[in-house]
Formats: structure tokens, C-alpha cells, sequence
């Protein structure tokens, strides 16, 4: 799951218990146990805090998006939320961290948009554990 580290998240907005009260702030992953289901996340005022793997939420990796979409073909989607959400994914994949955090902030603001553009990291995390063949459980940085 190294792929995770850096990756930036945002805590859930509804978490009821954050000693650190960052509930809906975004902060990039310092650093992760999968087995013990422990996640540290730094924060721009260099915080940080720790969290369960559910309270965490991202953006679906840009390369599992056109899945989304295809997923939901059955359903009418408006074209503007299809361009809506590419455009999330070219804000991500400049790999900098002020349009990554755009992105993010965009996408938790666009209910409609969530379906395709939003994951809990323990989401992420099961379905790519099964996918991983180097996965090795507690490695971290």
C-alpha cells in the first residue's frame, strides 16, 4: 500500500470523535498499518493525527475512474458531471499538492460528482489488497 503514502485525504466532515478536530480538513498520509487499521496525517499547520482507515476519504485513483463511469451507464448522467469529473482527475494528476487538495475539496462539494470521484481509504484499501501481490501486511515509512 505504499501508493498510499503522500496520497492526499480528508476526514470524513460527520466523524464524531477527532481529538485533533480536523473533521472535514484535508492532510496528505504521513504514514499507515493496514493490520492494525492505523493511519497518521499530517496537516498544513504540521499536525498530526490518527485514524481509522474509514474516517479517511480521497479521490478513486485517475486510472479507475472510466470503471466508475461504466459502473453507472445504466443511470443518465448529466455530460457536465462526466466533464466535471475528468477535470477533477487532471487537477490529481499534476501530482501537485494545491490541485490535488482542489481536486478533493471540489469533488466533497459535488454530492452528484461522488459517485465516481470519491473512496474511504478502507475502501481503497480492500479492494486493492486483493490486487497487490507484493502486499505486506504493517509495512509503512
Amino acid at each position: 500500500m505504499y501508493e498510499l503514502l503522500d496520497k492526499v485525504v480528508m476526514v470524513h466532515p460527520t466523524l464524531t470523535h477527532d481529538p485533533v478536530h480536523m473533521q472535514g480538513h484535508m492532510g496528505t498520509i504521513y504514514n499507515l498499518d493496514v493490520e492494525k487499521d492505523e493511519v497518521l496525517v499530517k496537516f498544513k499547520n504540521q499536525m498530526i493525527g490518527l485514524y481509522s482507515t474509514d474516517a479517511l476519504l480521497m479521490l478513486v485513483p485517475g486510472e479507475e475512474i472510466l470503471d466508475k463511469l461504466r459502473a453507472h451507464l445504466h443511470e443518465e448522467i448529466d455530460g457536465q458531471d462526466v466533464i466535471d469529473i475528468l477535470g477533477l482527475y487532471l487537477l490529481d494528476a499534476t501530482g501537485e499538492l494545491n490541485y490535488r487538495k482542489e481536486a478533493l475539496d471540489l469533488a466533497m462539494s459535488r454530492s452528484n460528482l461522488m459517485f465516481a470521484t470519491v473512496v474511504s481509504v478502507q475502501d481503497y484499501i480492500d479492494v486493492h489488497r486483493d490486487l497487490d501481490p507484493d502486499y505486506k501486511p504493517g509495512r509503512g515509512r
